[in-house]
């Protein structure tokens, strides 16, 4: 990732980024979530690296493609993720946006194909907490509890359409609860899938928070494992604390690695997939 500037890279996040480790997050500029305005105001900085993970919409005006193509032209790197950023990523990979991540993957095959898949109502107050959840949320949560033994194929899928008919602007733990309950799910079964949602391990968006800095921290993504040791983002980060100096660590120079755009495998060749996630439908929405 080229950087311009020696400024830690700018990364606008709230609720995707709670739980990370505190050390990973004092090696970027930390912002709330982003809104419409905020990257028109980054133009008037010098080049570097900005990371769009949380958003607002709906009451709020949303960032628009528009300031992200315009940041693009003044010469930032303009990584996407997680929630906001990644739509914005899917929105505008052809341009030179970098998304990373399964949730901005998954948005790129077209097998999400909506903005309310990853939408929550968030807290007011400036912790910018979730109230509700999210269906990747959800549907990451159904799938461990299927993993584990504690549900059933069927039964997942009966809590997922139950779950998911809940409005999202009220679709809390609580109101899925009140709702399997209503619909007869056994108890236990409950107990287990609320336990694992609290479990931020399980919870996508963080997931490809943790992926997204710690790349961009250490200048590395799909399609390159090359970034001069000691230079950039990683050189702020390596300051911070001993905790980020042992997991980012300066990359080596190494041939550029091409990677499947769907699951990240290696490749070899100009091939744009790797066998296992090569198909015409893949091709067709990329």
């Amino acid at each position: 990732m080229p950087t311009t500037s020696g400024h830690r890279p700018v990364v606008y996040g709230a609720s995707s980024v709670r739980p990370l480790d505190p050390a990973l997050l004092a090696a970027v500029e930390l912002r709330p979530p982003v809104r419409r305005g905020d990257l028109t105001a980054l133009k008037q900085r010098e080049p570097g690296v900005v990371v769009l993970i949380d958003g607002l919409f709906g009451a709020t005006m949303a960032v628009t493609p528009t300031e992200c193509r315009d940041l693009l032209d003044a010469g930032w790197t303009v990584v996407g993720c997680s929630s906001m950023g990644a739509l914005r990523a899917a929105d505008l990979w052809p341009l030179g946006m970098i998304g990373i991540g399964d949730i901005y993957t998954l948005f790129r095959l077209g097998t999400l194909t909506s903005d309310a898949d990853v939408a929550v109502a968030l807290s007011p107050e400036d912790d910018h907490g979730e109230l509700t959840v999210s269906t990747v949320h959800l549907r990451a949560v159904l799938q461990a509890a299927l993993s584990d033994g504690t549900v059933t194929a069927a039964l997942r899928e009966r809590m997922a359409r139950r779950a998911e008919d809940i409005y999202w602007l009220e679709r809390s733990w609580a109101a899925c609860r009140a709702a399997w309950r209503t619909d007869g799910i056994p108890s236990a079964a409950i107990e287990s899938v609320l336990r694992l949602g609290r479990d931020a391990r399980l919870h996508p968006k963080v997931r490809d928070a943790e992926t997204t800095l710690r790349s961009v921290l250490a200048q590395t993504w799909p399609g390159t494992s090359y970034a001069p040791a000691g230079t950039g983002a990683l050189r702020e980060a390596e300051h911070t604390a001993e905790a980020v100096a042992d997991s980012v660590q300066p990359v080596q120079r190494v041939q550029p690695v091409r990677r499947c755009a769907a699951c990240q495998a290696r490749l070899a060749g100009d091939a744009l997939f790797c066998p296992t996630c090569v198909s015409e439908a893949h091709e067709t929405c990329l």
